[in-house]
């Protein structure tokens, strides 16, 4: 009897261990790695050091995918704050932009090329205002 239980407690255990969950290997770390990178440039009034127009643009990229903000905030005028939602091919973003400005909700396509120093943004029609270069800097100096 004894050897009879003992044998089913042993069979028990290696069935116990045989089906028990895997445990998923960690993902590899880059593919958790977002990528931040920021741009800003600062348009300082010529006769007024406390009035300065900024233009902002921040990118999280996460493999080929990309979000962020791109922001126009002019010291005395309507602003126009936006986020951006799209995809990154060989340093060029394809993106959709949502934006505030005047009051009013829009959308635009936007494309940002990534060079070493700086971000050039175009937008889908020319009239938009939304195209420019953005000079790169730390993310720490936001």
């Amino acid at each position: 009897m004894k050897i009879t239980f003992s044998f089913l407690a042993l069979l028990l255990l290696c069935i116990g261990c045989n089906n028990s969950k895997k445990v998923d290997q960690p993902l590899d770390k880059d593919a958790l790695m977002i990528e931040e990178l920021c741009f800003r440039n600062e348009y300082p009034f010529p006769d007024s050091t406390k009035n300065i127009d900024v233009l902002n643009l921040v990118l999280h990229i996460k493999g080929d995918s990309v979000t962020g903000n791109y922001n126009w905030l002019p010291a005395l005028k309507d602003q126009r704050n936006g986020t951006l939602a799209g995809t990154i091919y060989d340093k060029t973003i394809k993106a959709t932009y949502q934006f505030m400005q005047e009051g009013m909700q829009q959308t635009a396509e936007i494309t940002i090329v990534l060079k070493d120093e700086k971000a050039i943004i175009t937008g889908d029609d020319p009239n938009s205002g939304l195209d420019t270069e953005v000079a790169k800097i730390p993310c720490s100096a936001q």
